[in-house]
């Protein structure tokens, strides 16, 4: 009798104490996901400070990393995309503010900076066709050239191709 008290009792033990495991992996889940979700929404204006938004970021992919059969994935990964456009959106403004300042270098810089880290980006025409326009403007025909033939690969059917291709014919002929 004793015995069958005691293998009950372990059993019970057993039982419980998964019970409490799981419910603090649960908690270290929700914990993770609600931090991250609460420095996403305090992100909210990326101009101000990026810190919250890149804190986010990290909280949010760890969360993705380590419970990647959550509930909660779907929309984790929706935060993230919706943070990594607020960083497209802010860099390319950044760079559109140098090109229509002229300044074309700088400009350069930023928009194939752009081009690396979001390589399908949402600007990626607009991108594409203002590094072939700075390097126009700076005069770099045979980076023109090549930056002509990577927008025409993507973009040849839109109206900005016609005005690239104007100015490729222009370059060919000097």
């Amino acid at each position: 009798m004793n015995f069958r008290i005691i293998l009950l009792l372990i059993i019970i033990i057993t039982i419980f104490n998964g019970c409490l495991i799981f419910s603090d992996i649960n908690k270290n889940e929700e914990d993770l996901f609600k931090s991250g979700k609460n420095y996403y929404y305090s992100s909210i204006n990326f101009d101000l400070d990026k810190t919250k938004t890149c804190v986010a970021i990290n909280k949010i992919n760890q969360f993705i990393r380590e419970y990647p059969n959550s509930c909660n994935v779907k929309e984790a990964y929706r935060l993230l995309n919706d943070l990594l456009k607020k960083i497209e959106d802010k860099n390319y403004n950044i760079a559109d503010s140098y090109f229509l300042m002229g300044r074309y270098q700088v400009s350069l810089i930023y928009f194939k900076n752009l081009i690396k880290n979001f390589p399908d980006g949402f600007f990626k025409e607009q991108i594409l066709y203002k590094i072939c326009l700075s390097q126009y403007k700076l005069s770099k025909k045979k980076d023109f050239f090549r930056s002509y033939e990577e927008y025409m690969k993507y973009f040849s059917h839109l109206s900005n191709a016609k005005k690239l291709k104007f100015l490729y014919k222009k370059l060919k002929n000097i």
